[in-house]
Formats: C-alpha cells, structure tokens, sequence
C-alpha cells in the first residue's frame, strides 16, 4: 500500500434504499515513524516529497509547524509566499477537477488543453519565493481563469449573490465550465445532502485552543476527528458557505453535490481575487507546535513536537478524515440513496465522492456493509 492508499467505500441497501454506507480511508499511519528522530530541519522537504496530492500545503504545513516549535515566526515575505503557492495549488487542484475529472464523470467532453493552458500559468505562482513578483503571473492566472473559466473576470463571478442571479451565467454555458454547471445542476443538485456542519476556517487560535488538546489527548484523532463531539464538513463549502450564492443554493438543496459544485466555484474565483490568509502556525510550549493551512480540500493539520534539534512526535490531521468521517458527510448523504438501479446507485455514489474530493484513490464494494 502507498502512503496515499486508498478510500474503500461499502454499503449496504434495504427495501430499495441504501441503508449503511461507509467510507475509510485505508493508508498507512506513518507520519510518527517516518518523522520521528529526524532533523527538525528534513522535515517540510520529507512531507513534500511524501505526499503527491496537496504536496506544497503539506510543505507549508510543515515548515510552519517547525519554526512556531523552534519559537520563530516567518517573515511577512515567507508568509506571502507560503499563501500563494497554496492559493495556487488550490487552483491547480480546482481546475483539474472541472475541466478533467468531473466532466468524464459527467459524461461531457474534458479540455485537457484547457487545463495545461492553466497549469503554465499557475506555475511561477506554484514556485513564488519570498523575491519572487507575482503581478505578472497574477494577471496570467487571472486572464486564464476569465477566459477558459468563468468567461468574466473572476471578480465579477463573485459578484453574483444568487442562484437567480446564477441562471443566465448557466445558460450562456460561455465555457467548458460553465456548461458542466449547468448540466450538474440541472440533474440531481440535492443529491447526497446531509446535516453535517461545517468546520470553522483555519484560524490560529481555535486550531491551538482546541484541535491541539483534541489530537494530543486522543490516539485515534488522526483516523476520525471531530470539532465539538461530532464530525464536520470542510472544504470548499466550508470556506464559501457565507456567501451569499452559495448560502442560498444551502438554503435550496442542502449541504449536497449540487451546493459543493458552487462552492467550489465561488472558492477558485475567491482564490484568484485574494492570495492571503490561507495558513498558520501556534507555539504551544515545550518545543512543540501546531500548524495548519486550508488546502483545496480543506483543513490540514500538522502537530509537531521537537527533542533538540530532532523529532520527537509528528501527527497529521488531512481533510479526507473530516469529510469521510464515520458519521460525516459522506456516509450521512449516502444513506437513503435510491438503489433499486444499481447503475444509477453508482453514479450517485461516484457523485457524492467526487463532490467531497478525497485525497486518496477509491475503491467501491457495493453491497458490503
């Protein structure tokens, strides 16, 4: 098994319906052995290397987690340069799913050379140095996005407050993008809706005041995680569900696929418009610290804790465990499902994955529970 493994997905029908559903991700926890009683120092470039998805936010993560620990604070030209290559990353991410993944999902027609057209220009954004200008490559980002993306400046797209406003932007279809909302949206938007909350953005104080007690005082918190004795959602909807577009697509569907392919629209516009304020990093006494950074998928945590110069215990919260939590979204907005069509139940199924973006490969087992 690779250290990414993979998201093995059961579930069990009743009278027609799905009855049980759950979701693991089955990978190795290794993150204690690999990092435990090595420099300080090996540590972000080992978590880079390590993992092939997220891996810049992994890098961040780390290298903040091992500064606040060594009691030093990144200057203000690292910091910004640590964000953008996340906003960036988060972009990649984001247009990968629209332009490749979901409309062969779909069944529409995938523009590869869409997304390398936005690849080449994210990726002096993907590299930003703290001396590295970014005014050229921002507007390259931006002028990528409006045409192949929105097909209007990323600023204007955040702009629509509605999903009555939404409506002639769908019906245009003025992009590949465009025309896979529309058919999305246009087929099952309540599909796979739960009650599941939504996790609190990233911010330093609730992640060290209460994450970093939650990890440290139980084993298993990197498996199933919980805010508050319950799962939570993060993710796109996580950090948009205050906007107004994607707050009344909730209001009308639910937090399911069709309020997540909003969400993930209003966030990559987000993204393009404003680079900042995407990670950091607590000191927590002792040598130790607690980092995370909101990645395209959602909430990342690293919590480290040094013995010198090396060290001493390395655990990582990923955002996949939030959202396939035993009792999280996925399993909640599975159950019920109709399954008197076993090929309509896999699309579904497919659907409701693929709206919450695993980290990790998956492998389904239909009729397991």
């Amino acid at each position: 098994m690779s250290i990414e493994g993979e998201l093995v997905v059961r579930i069990a029908t009743a009278s027609g319906r799905v009855s049980h559903a759950s979701a693991r991700a089955e990978r190795p926890r290794v993150a204690g052995r690999l990092f435990g009683g090595r420099p300080a120092s090996e540590a972000p470039l080992l978590a880079g290397a390590l993992f092939a998805i997220c891996g810049r936010s992994q890098a961040v993560a780390s290298g903040a987690a091992i500064e606040a620990a060594r009691g030093r604070a990144a200057p203000n030209d690292l910091r910004a340069a640590r964000d953008t290559r996340i906003a960036a990353e988060t972009l990649q991410e984001h247009a990968w799913r629209l332009l490749l993944d979901w409309p062969r999902l779909a069944g529409l027609p995938p523009s590869p050379e869409l997304l390398a057209r936005g690849r080449k220009a994210l990726a002096p954004l993907l590299d930003a140095g703290e001396d590295t200008p970014d005014g050229h490559a921002r507007e390259e980002a931006l002028a990528w996005a409006s045409e192949c993306v929105f097909g209007c400046p990323p600023a204007a797209f955040l702009a629509i407050d509605s999903l009555a406003a939404l409506g002639p932007w769908l019906a245009g279809k003025s992009t590949p993008v465009a025309a896979l909302a529309a058919t999305l949206l246009a087929r099952n938007p309540a599909l796979g809706a739960s009650d599941i909350d939504l996790l609190p953005y990233g911010d330093d104080r609730w992640v060290s005041a209460a994450l970093a007690p939650a990890i440290d005082g139980d084993p298993g918190f990197d498996d199933v995680p919980n805010w508050r004795g319950g799962a939570r959602e993060t993710g796109a909807l996580a950090r948009t569900g205050g906007h107004p577009l994607v707050a009344d697509a909730i209001a009308r569907w639910g937090r399911g696929v069709g309020a997540r392919v909003v969400a993930r629209l209003v966030d990559m516009a987000a993204a393009l418009v404003g680079f900042g304020g995407r990670h950091g990093a607590v000191a927590l006494g002792d040598d130790s610290a607690i980092a995370w950074v909101e990645t395209a998928r959602g909430l990342l945590v690293h919590r480290v804790a040094l013995d010198g110069d090396r060290i001493a215990t390395y655990r990582i919260v990923a955002p996949t465990e939030w959202n396939f939590h035993p009792d999280g979204a996925f399993t909640r907005g599975a159950v019920g499902l109709p399954a008197d069509d076993a090929a309509r139940l896999e699309g579904d199924l497919r659907w409701l994955v693929a709206s919450l973006d695993p980290c990790v490969a998956v492998r389904y087992e239909a009729g397991h529970a």
